[in-house]
């Protein structure tokens, strides 16, 4: 079979991942990982190449597509902000992160900005509750304790234009 989204990286990669693990079921998780950062989603059409490349049956994959919401369908934007909204990052202030991210982003939670280039996403934890309010740009983890106004905010802002 030819693929459009299995490239050549992309399976010398799966490759990797396939040798590295003990199961080829454990190479799924970071293989849609890997086709995740090319493309900005899943396609449909990958979760079929990636079925038939490992020969895992296509309802296994798109069922650990589904259940975690690290991975999506959809392009949500360029850029994927995830703030968490658990106890220690609420009382830490996370609400008044959200209200100056979709101030300086254009997007509101659960949504995108006009310009497609920002989502953000409010969720249960990321597991960095030290650093509370903790969030995640793409897969770079931010330390909300350290950013004192909405200048240092925009200033992180500016790194993914």
């Amino acid at each position: 079979m030819e693929y459009k989204y299995l490239t050549k990286e992309v399976i010398e990669k799966i490759e990797y991942f396939k040798n590295k693990y003990l199961t080829k079921e454990q190479a799924i998780i970071p293989s849609l990982h890997t086709i995740q950062e090319i493309y900005r989603d899943i396609p449909h059409e990958a979760v079929r190449e990636l079925s038939d490349y490992l020969k895992i049956p296509e309802a296994e994959i798109e069922g650990i597509v589904t259940f975690y919401d690290m991975f999506r369908f959809e392009k949500k934007a360029r850029n994927h902000i995830r703030l968490c909204r658990n106890l220690p990052c609420h009382l830490a202030g996370s609400r008044k992160f959200l209200r100056m991210l979709e101030k300086l982003t254009g997007a509101e939670a659960g949504g995108h900005s006009p310009d497609g280039k920002w989502y953000i996403e409010l969720v249960e934890c990321i597991g960095s509750c030290a650093i509370a309010p903790s969030f995640l740009i793409n897969y770079d983890l931010y330390d909300g304790s350290s950013i004192k106004s909405e200048e240092d905010l925009k200033k992180i802002l500016e790194r993914y234009d």
